[in-house]
Formats: structure tokens, C-alpha cells, sequence
């Protein structure tokens, strides 16, 4: 069985790639694969030829390491596994120079979305697959839920969501405001104090997160894996921003807006007629795609040789 190196958001605060991190260390552990974790250093370097290959989950965000980690592994001609890569969320500089990695044979494995698979194809033919993303699988084998009365609210610091704390969006409920990411902090403490609401949480932790997505009465989110958990848990949701439709699919639009104040509007008015069959269908797809990504890891990896 192989020895891996694996680049899963380690060292990462925010959300979606703490998410990432500890479900490819779960499902590594579980196989008793042989792995390590590094930060890019002189040390990584030095160890990559006595790994058989490099494992590649989540997002790509910081361009000098991450380029040089699948370079070297290339360098030396190990084999590299896409384990639910995802282009949207990933550092566009990195992206642009994935277009050279992916076209050595020695890449292949799944990015998480179609748009982003078609892509791919282009430089990679079928090596690369639309596969789903590692933190959406770990978010549902958490599923459990009961519905609370407040609402859970995760603004971004390019967003309108802190426009919206007049009296008339959120009249006397409680509120849980999500940081996903460190960069969003001011903006989440700005938008918190102005609510006019009985009482506001703000929320840092992976475990807190869920858990008042699990209880939430349901999400008003900028942010694509707050989103992506309130669909997990079979949450009601509006998400500003439409790019996340890649991932999720049309089934979604009609909770979907762009950052107008009005579509947003629009929006949160059709949450009383949620669509709980699209979340349910979604799921099951999202777990079937992973069973596939599962036994191409395993090949990948060794594991029924």
C-alpha cells in the first residue's frame, strides 16, 4: 500500500478546508494509509521521493506552496489523486497553473463541480471526473437536526448582507452569525452589533457552526460552505451569490440571488415553500458520486492490491 503525502487544509482557518482536513484524515485512518500533513518547507521537500504520491483535497488558496508541493511530486514522478478538488474556491493564479500540472498523465482523480470537470477535460481528457466535495460528505454523516427559532446568518466582507439589519429583514428573533473564514471577522462583528434582534451569537468553531445550522430555522448565507452545510442538514437557505449554482445545481435558483438587495428580497420570501425534495435528491447524488470517488482512492492508494 502506498505511503501518501496529502494537501487537505492543513493549517487553514477557514471553515470548508478545516472540514476538508479532518474527513480525508478520517477516511485515510480508516485505511490504514500512511500519510503526512506538511506545510511547504524545506523539510517537505526533502521527504516527497520517499512517498509514492501526493493526495489533493479542497481548495488550492496559497499559490507558492501549493504549486511547489504537486511540482516537486511531479518533479520526481509520483502520481497525484484529485480527492474532490474544488476550482471555484481555489486561488484563480493556482488554478491557471493547474492547467500545466494536469496535463502530465501522472494526475487524475475528481474536482467537485461539472463546470469544473469540463474544464479539466480539456487539458486531462477522462482522468479528471465531476466528483463532489470531501467537506460535504463529512457534513453528511452529521445530519441529525431539530429545527430552533433562530436564524443563522454568515455575511462576507464583499457582501450586502450588512445592509440588511433594518427592523423589517429580522423582526424579534434570535440570530447566529457564522465567520467562516478569518477575513470575514470585522465585517461579522459590524453586522452582529447593528441586528436589531433579541439576541445575536457569533459563531468561530467547526462543532458550533453545524451545530446552530443543524437547529436553525434557516440560513441567510454569502458564504459557499455555510450554504453547503445548511444543505447537508436539510436546512431552508438563501444564498447570495450564483456561482454556487456550479456545485449545487439549478434545482436551487429559486433560493439563489445575486447581491441585489431586491433578489434577495425575492428570495427570502419563497423560503415558506421550500423545495426539502431538491435537498433530499441532492444528497443522495452527492453520496452516490462518493462512493465512486472512495474506490478510485483505493485504487489509487493500494488498498485491494
Amino acid at each position: 500500500m502506498k505511503k501518501v503525502i496529502v494537501m487537505a487544509g492543513q493549517n487553514d482557518e477557514d471553515y470548508g478546508q478545516r472540514l476538508t482536513h479532518v474527513k480525508v484524515r478520517e477516511v485515510l485512518r480508516s485505511r490504514n494509509i500512511e500519510s503526512v500533513y506538511p506545510k511547504f518547507s524545506i523539510h517537505t521537500m526533502t521527504i516527497i521521493p520517499f512517498y509514492d504520491g501526493l493526495i489533493v483535497s479542497g481548495k488550492l488558496n496559497r499559490y507558492i506552496d501549493n504549486s511547489a508541493i504537486i511540482d516537486l511530486a511531479l518533479e520526481f514522478g509520483k502520481e497525484v489523486f484529485l480527492f474532490g478538488l474544488n476550482l471555484e474556491e481555489s486561488d484563480r493564479r493556482m488554478v491557471k497553473h493547474l492547467t500545466t500540472q494536469i496535463m502530465s498523465p501522472l494526475v487524475k482523480g475528481f474536482v467537485t463541480d461539472a463546470v469544473g470537470q469540463r474544464w479539466a477535460s480539456l487539458w486531462a481528457g477522462s482522468r479528471i471526473k465531476a466528483g463532489v466535495d470531501i467537506a460535504n460528505v463529512y457534513l453528511l454523516e452529521r445530519s441529525e437536526y431539530e429545527r430552533g427559532k433562530f436564524v443563522v446568518i454568515a455575511p462576507s466582507k464583499d457582501g450586502i448582507l450588512s445592509k440588511c439589519t433594518e427592523e423589517k429583514w429580522f423582526p424579534m428573533m434570535d440570530a447566529r452569525v457564522i465567520v467562516e473564514d478569518p477575513q470575514d471577522s470585522k465585517t461579522a462583528v459590524q453586522f452582529a452589533s447593528k441586528l436589531k434582534v433579541d439576541d445575536v451569537s457569533l459563531i468561530f468553531k467547526i462543532n458550533d457552526i453545524m451545530d446552530a445550522i443543524k437547529n436553525a430555522r434557516f440560513v441567510i448565507s454569502e458564504k459557499f460552505y455555510t450554504t453547503l452545510t445548511a444543505i447537508s442538514f436539510e436546512t431552508p437557505f438563501v444564498h447570495v451569490g450564483k456561482k454556487i449554482l456550479r456545485y449545487i445545481g439549478k434545482d436551487f435558483s429559486n433560493y439563489v440571488c445575486d447581491p441585489d438587495m431586491t433578489e434577495l428580497g425575492l428570495a427570502f420570501s419563497r423560503l415558506n415553500e421550500f423545495d426539502f425534495d431538491a435537498i433530499k435528491n441532492f444528497n443522495s447524488r452527492v453520496r452516490s458520486v462518493y462512493n465512486d470517488m472512495e474506490r478510485e482512492l483505493d485504487a489509487f492508494t493500494g488498498k485491494n492490491s
